[in-house]
């Protein structure tokens, strides 16, 4: 069934800075360096899961040979850029994607975009009215697109590539991170997890999150994370972090014997999850690439 946004409700949420909803602004174009990050696409890759974010994630997967691919985002206005891009394609050669790009951020008006019109017979009835809908507010107004020589941008030799590839609109799940793995039915042999795991305090939360998606990778499948901002991943395999935590809780529960009985609960219970974490990613290769700019951790399913 498809989802009725609440243009109400975007309007209250659209521009709520520092907090991510189903209607926070969407990037225009990426802020990743995604010829890096894509390489690691399994080859013979027949399905593969990224963020909908600017919209390139699922572009760049499918231009390094992903055969089906599909999204998810917390936010509506995600799907929506993933599809202008989906829609332009079909209709508008290189330089008048990236005019449209240009003019789109910002933008609070879509009907005056140049070639709009065009694009919105290949967009969803529904999706197209929410964004006219949405008259003086901003939807795509993250990570400005200064020119058209951005460096993060799809050349003129993939665009028409993706041209012949592209057929129809990437299937989109809104969920934040942390249910993700409750909405999947299917497995993968690849998931891009994008950046947005650099948001999550604690690496502990972070390798949780993998290990919730460990049963939707296929065997010789791979998760890949990017950093962002500076919060580096361990260099050790999870493993390690979790027998540390697993040894912390065990002396805590020992030493504290006046804890009342909730927050005893609650370390039994953590000390369990991480122990079931332990169990997983025995079954998980790990490499961590290193740059000035960022880390690109992959996780490999070895069985």
């Amino acid at each position: 069934m498809e989802f009725i946004p609440n243009v109400d409700e975007a309007k209250r949420f659209v521009h709520s800075y520092g907090f991510y909803s189903n209607y926070s602004a969407a990037y225009i174009v990426t802020n990743e360096f995604l010829h890096d990050s894509m390489q690691y696409v399994p080859k013979n890759c027949n399905k593969a899961l990224v963020t909908a974010a600017s919209g390139d994630h699922p572009l760049f997967c499918s231009l390094y040979g992903a055969k089906h691919v599909d999204t998810f985002d917390i936010s509506y206005n995600a799907k929506c850029i993933m599809d202008i891009k989906t829609a332009a394609m079909k209709c508008l050669n290189h330089s008048e994607y990236l005019d449209l790009l240009c003019k789109l951020y910002d933008c609070r008006d879509v009907t005056r975009v140049p070639n709009m019109d065009k694009i919105a017979n290949n967009l969803s009835p529904t999706e197209y009215k929410y964004m006219c809908s949405m008259l003086g507010y901003a939807l795509f107004s993250n990570r400005q697109l200064r020119n058209k020589n951005d460096k993060f941008l799809i050349s003129q030799q993939d665009y028409e590539k993706l041209q012949k590839i592209v057929k129809k609109p990437y299937n989109f799940t809104m969920t934040n991170i942390g249910r993700l793995g409750t909405h999947l039915t299917e497995s993968y042999d690849f998931i891009h997890l994008s950046n947005i795991l650099d948001y999550m305090e604690g690496s502990a939360y972070r390798f949780l999150i993998v290990s919730r998606l460990f049963n939707h990778v296929n065997v010789g499948g791979r998760i890949i994370s990017a950093n962002m901002r500076g919060k580096k991943w361990p260099d050790s395999f999870p493993t390690a972090e979790i027998e540390k935590s697993i040894e912390g809780y065990k002396d805590s529960l020992n030493r504290y014997t006046n804890v009342d009985d909730f927050l005893k609960e609650s370390m039994v219970k953590s000390k369990q999850e991480l122990e079931q974490m332990r169990q997983v990613f025995k079954n998980w290769r790990y490499n961590k690439i290193t740059d000035f700019v960022n880390d690109i951790v992959v996780f490999e399913r070895i069985r």
